[in-house]
């Protein structure tokens, strides 16, 4: 039951962020009052998830562990960067603090966001990674598999159309100090856009994890040939 519970946790999760991403749609009033949600939501899911923190010095560290904790740990670091930086820049949910909005808040924001999404984006490719290996051995062979293998295909090279069409990377190394929208944009093709960049980034993440496991795999057959 606490499984599924995770599941739509994160699912939930996922798309309060991706609504975020959409400010220029939504509204700044709005964006801050789902900003809360989210991090709420951030906490219930690292609650859910404890048991993960308690095996932290415990056990061997594969590739895939090694990985796992890299990310979560810089992905726990965006998100404070979110939080703080929401604070510094709030104009209605947190405008009792009477904090004065500067360009560092702006810029800190900016940035955390950006690479949260993508982060994010890795965190759930390497929690799919399981799920589309068994997937892959279910479609191998049967009458699917063609089709199976284009729709990975059209998500990865869509993807990577709206990662290049939003300049994402922009954002995350601050190439620009002012974030541009467009308010004229419609509304369901942004967020199909962005949940495809999520869908890209998942993707390359457990491309990235099946080359890794396949290089290991070639480097025993030749030790052992060696041998």
């Amino acid at each position: 039951m606490k499984r599924y519970i995770r599941i739509v946790v994160d699912i939930i999760l996922l798309c309060l962020f991706i609504t975020l991403m959409g400010y220029h749609i939504t509204g700044n009033n709005f964006h801050e009052i789902i900003g809360v949600i989210t991090f709420a939501f951030f906490l219930l899911h690292h609650l859910l998830n404890i048991k993960w923190y308690k095996t932290l010095f415990k056990g061997k560290y594969s590739f895939y562990r090694k990985m796992q904790v890299i990310i979560n740990m810089f992905l726990l670091i965006a998100m404070i960067g979110i939080v703080i930086s929401s604070i510094m820049i709030s104009s209605n949910v947190f405008s009792f603090l009477n904090i004065k909005t500067t360009i560092f808040g702006r810029n800190l924001h900016l940035v955390s966001t950006s690479w949260c999404f993508i982060l994010m984006g890795i965190h759930l490719g390497l929690h799919l990674n399981g799920l589309l290996l068994k997937l892959n051995r279910k479609m191998k062979n049967s009458s699917f598999e063609y089709a199976y293998y284009l729709i990975i295909a059209l998500l990865i090279i869509v993807g990577a159309y709206f990662v290049i069409d939003t300049e994402i990377w922009k954002d995350m190394f601050l190439v620009n100090e002012f974030k541009f929208f467009d308010y004229n944009q419609n509304p369901y093709l942004f967020y199909i856009g962005e949940f495809l960049i999520v869908c890209f980034i998942s993707l390359l993440t457990y491309l990235f994890l099946k080359l890794v496991t396949i290089l290991k795999r070639g480097k025993k057959i030749s030790n052992h040939t060696d041998e």
